[in-house]
């Protein structure tokens, strides 16, 4: 209902699996929950976790499957806007003040992070843009010290997952901030497009040149914004 596009596949199955290491993973037309998800109805604490979860895993077939990332550094986009999908959902089914609530708790441990560890690039392949000054003084260029970590965070293969879970929930925010910048309207406008140009992609050969249209750049995101 939120996204004017139909479900890209032509089936959807979910699959719950004992002791996994992850309560959800989204895989092309099927996505694999933790039997812990399952709950008697008179367990009503327990709804808010696993429709959640659903949600989300259901948001990720669209981007995430669908439209996948064409760089590790673009990682972040099609995660946050899948959780801000899912926000959006849990948002009309448990009400304004626990979407607030769910906001409020990830902004927290993201601030909760970067204080203790250091502030995170959501794309590390390009450097940080320069804080705009007003008058004839030119901006100072910042260097992003990477030294802070332990780590390397241009690789996903050496970030550590922590740093992942924050930089997902930091993109969530992320999508937040465009949705009061330039409306919800706007914001879907942008989601919709990619995902008819993927659609159509989807349908040609791949001699076609058209099949780039599957993948979402942070740059191509920015200029559709």
């Amino acid at each position: 209902e939120t996204l004017s596009n139909r479900y890209p596949y032509s089936c959807y199955k979910q699959v719950f699996v004992d002791e996994v290491d992850e309560d959800y993973k989204s895989y092309a037309t099927m996505s694999i929950l933790n039997t812990n998800l399952l709950h008697s109805a008179v367990i009503i604490d327990q709804v808010y976790i696993t429709r959640r979860a659903m949600a989300q895993a259901i948001a990720e077939q669209f981007f995430g499957c669908f439209i996948s990332m064409q760089n590790w550094s673009d990682m972040w986009l099609p995660k946050g806007i899948s959780l801000y999908l899912s926000g959006l959902y849990c948002k009309k089914s448990f009400g304004n003040n626990e979407y607030r609530e769910f906001v409020q708790s990830t902004l927290q441990d993201v601030v909760k992070y970067e204080e203790e560890y250091g502030g995170i690039m959501l794309d590390p392949s390009q450097p940080p843009a320069p804080i705009p000054t007003s008058g004839n003084n030119a901006p100072a260029l910042q260097k992003h010290n990477e030294n802070s970590f332990y780590f390397a965070i241009r690789n996903l293969h050496t970030m550590s997952p922590l740093y992942v879970e924050a930089m997902h929930k930091k993109a969530l925010l992320v999508m937040r901030m465009l949705e009061h910048r330039i409306g919800q309207e706007l914001l879907l406008q942008v989601f919709n497009k990619q995902l008819s140009l993927a659609s159509n992609a989807a349908g040609q050969k791949i001699g076609s040149g058209l099949w780039g249209h599957m993948l979402i750049s942070t740059n191509v995101f920015t200029k559709a914004i």
